[in-house]
């Protein structure tokens, strides 16, 4: 409302100067009105005056001058004491001058006050105070709509109730190719992929029904090309009729989205390394083939491959090195295959090849020797020249399995079982490895079971001099008396240990009690001897496998001296580089070190004379014809003679009858271990037989 004080005031009464009914038309003003004479003293107010400065009644006295009003104002917190001087003095300069003037004034509260000053006929001015929060919030709330809808990253349409278009925003155009003038008219639908009419229908029968839909659709921009869009849509009533008016279409442009989806899609279903489907993509393509080729009553094959010595071309060389060799195996493979073939890498040098719609299981042995055949091509990488070999597992569906876990199990125990083999070939599933791998599984549960009843114990065997039969030490040996099966051979135990990692806590066990028992023996008074434990390779790859150690034989109070590590030839050559580290930890502390096995594995002899070794063990199998076959007698005297070269002392395993010993020792083998001497003890015995020979001085 606007009001003119020049209208309302006039005439003024000539008694008292007075505008005549002020008071009344005043106080029923909706703005806060304040008369000032022309000496600049309030003489009448409205209510809402007094409300809008925040005044009391108190402080609204006739006669109280206009800038003392608002410095009053200022005092009751009405408004910033930053106000100053300048905000009082604005409406009497404004008065004195005879000017209209206004201006606006921030309350403390944050509400807008704006105040005219109007010079009145005969001198004197009104101040009319008006709140103009909402008004300025409405206003900058419009503008901020507008600025929404020019620059707002997404689509708006703003339509009649049959969807055509009545307002486009840049961004509309900007998605449709069109010019914002040029979507004016069309409709929506018009815009809308036709491709599924019956979509179309259901979203024109929602909007109808509920005023609302959202989804994903596929617009056809103005060159005919698709884009997917997110699309929001909701009505605008009318408030009395209750009907749709208008309708505001959001449309936001989801192209990158849907192709950063497709490339999660793709990562989390596919090996990053070689791009080949991983273990879940398998898992999803068995599910789909599988009840398939039930339906048909169709074979199929699941080739399971694992690369021979891969982790040694990994930690001599580098999984830079492994990785591109990964690639091109993986390239090979998938060369020989057919488009309805399947190939994933599951994991390391793992591979998985399934064969559909196979006749025979002719077929996978055919498609497992050509891959064979082509992994024995050397790979270059940079500048090394690699070479591995395949061992895989078949397992045929649905004879081996018509689930698809049943079957990837099968075809890892075929692949075991093709190792053991000799590797670099291939092994059909059969009742007898379901029959092993059942085994091994009840061997690991009683294993597991054994170490929690404490059911394992030590035996011992001596070890002699091969010249005089003088007792040097003895090997400590693990054994297995199960209460119901009775003894368990090693054989049997041992490699589900090492498989499973239950060797790191059994070997532990082995050498705290190794260390200890030969302790008691010397406070027993035992002659010093050495005790030999055998180490797997996956307790010298611990990390704190020297600090445990050292730890066992400060606990124990036994001299490092006395305690001898064995490893096995392949455990060292697994990577002979980290080996070198540990087994130099080891001679610092003073422990004696020994290669178990001797001529079993593959060294090289590049790396034999850098690892510091005191012994070197010939295996069992070259002692046990050493008398008859002249190659195990080559190899063992060979041995003997490289040993010597190297600074070791050799011991003979297994030897058993005095020619084996006589041959020993007449072509100078230090020491001999075996049934000849002495079959392994258990500690008690042990003790009576070592102390009657070696008692201590």
């Amino acid at each position: 409302m606007t009001f003119n004080p020049l209208d309302i005031l006039s005439p003024l009464a000539p008694e008292t100067g007075r505008p005549l009914g002020a008071k009344a038309i005043v106080s029923g003003l909706p703005q806060g009105v304040g008369i000032f004479t022309a000496d600049l003293r309030l003489c009448e107010w409205s209510q809402e005056f007094a409300t809008l400065l925040q005044l009391q009644a108190e402080d609204l006295q006739a006669g109280i001058g206009c800038a003392d009003l608002f410095r009053l104002a200022i005092r009751r917190g009405a408004f910033s004491p930053d106000d100053s001087e300048s905000f009082c003095q604005y409406p009497v300069n404004q008065a004195m001058r005879g000017q209209f003037g206004h201006c606006d004034l921030l309350r403390a509260d944050n509400h807008t006050l704006n105040i005219h000053s109007i010079p009145m006929v005969g001198g004197g001015f009104a101040l009319i105070c008006t709140d103009i929060t909402e008004r300025r919030a409405n206003a900058r709330n419009g503008q901020l709509s507008l600025k929404m809808f020019l620059h707002a990253p997404d689509g708006i349409l703003f339509t009649d109730h049959d969807h055509h278009i009545i307002e486009a925003n840049p961004a509309s155009a900007q998605l449709t190719g069109y010019e914002p003038a040029e979507l004016v008219g069309r409709t929506v639908f018009g815009l809308i992929d036709p491709a599924s009419p019956e979509m179309l229908a259901n979203m024109r029968e929602h909007l109808a029904e509920h005023g609302r839909w959202d989804g994903e659709i596929e617009l056809l921009d103005k060159s005919g090309d698709k884009i997917p869009v997110s699309a929001k849509a909701t009505c605008v009533e009318d408030q009395q009729a209750g009907q749709p008016v208008n309708y505001i279409w959001l449309l936001a442009d989801i192209s990158e989205r849907q192709w950063a989806e497709a490339q999660m899609r793709h990562i989390t279903r596919h090996d990053t390394l070689t791009g080949l489907p991983n273990r879940a993509a398998l898992a999803a393509c068995l599910a789909e083939l599988l009840p398939k080729a039930q339906e048909r009553g169709q074979p199929m094959a699941l080739l399971l491959l694992d690369l021979d010595r891969f982790k040694m071309v990994n930690d001599t060389l580098g999984h830079q090195v492994g990785d591109q060799m990964l690639c091109e195996i993986a390239t090979r493979i998938s060369r020989l295959l057919r488009e309805t073939d399947y190939v994933a890498r599951i994991g390391g040098d793992e591979f998985v090849i399934i064969l559909p719609d196979i006749t025979l299981p002719a077929d996978a042995a055919a498609v497992a020797n050509k891959i064979i055949a082509a992994l024995a091509a050397s790979i270059r990488v940079e500048h090394h020249e690699l070479h591995t070999s395949p061992s895989i597992g078949i397992s045929i569906f649905p004879g081996d399995g018509v689930a698809g876990d049943t079957l990837l199990m099968h075809a890892d125990a075929a692949m075991y079982h093709a190792k053991a083999s000799g590797r670099n070939t291939f092994q059909f599933f059969t009742a007898e490895m379901n029959r092993l791998t059942n085994e091994r599984l009840e061997i690991e549960r009683k294993l597991r079971h054994a170490i929690m009843r404490n059911e394992l114990t030590l035996y011992y065997q001596p070890q002699f001099t091969a010249d005089a039969g003088q007792p040097t030490g003895v090997e400590a040996l693990l054994r297995w008396p199960h209460p119901v099966d009775g003894q368990i051979p090693p054989d049997r135990f041992i490699p589900v240990a090492e498989e499973t990692g239950l060797i790191i806590e059994i070997g532990e066990w082995v050498l705290v009690t190794a260390c200890h028992q030969m302790k008691r023996w010397l406070n027993a008074g035992l002659a010093p001897l050495r005790m030999a434990v055998n180490v797997s390779a996956r307790q010298l790859r611990q990390r704190h496998f020297c600090e445990m150690v050292a730890g066992v034989l400060a606990d124990s109070g036994l001299p490092p001296e006395l305690l001898e590590i064995e490893i096995t030839e392949s455990s060292i050559m697994e990577n002979p580089q980290e080996t070198i580290g540990v087994l130099t930890r080891l001679c610092s502390m003073g422990v004696t070190l020994a290669i178990d096995d001797f001529g079993t594995g593959y060294s090289s002899l590049a790396y034999l004379k850098l690892f510091p070794l005191d012994h070197l063990k010939i295996d069992r199998s070259f002692v046990a014809d050493i008398e008859h076959d002249l190659n195990d007698r080559a190899i063992a005297f060979g041995t003997i003679a490289l040993a010597h070269s190297l600074n070791l002392k050799v011991i003979a395993e297994g030897v058993e009858t005095e020619e084996q010993h006589k041959l020993l020792r007449a072509n100078g083998c230090d020491e001999i271990q075996g049934y000849f001497l002495s079959r392994p003890l258990n500690s008690a015995a042990a003790f009576a037989f070592l102390h009657a020979r070696c008692p201590a001085p």
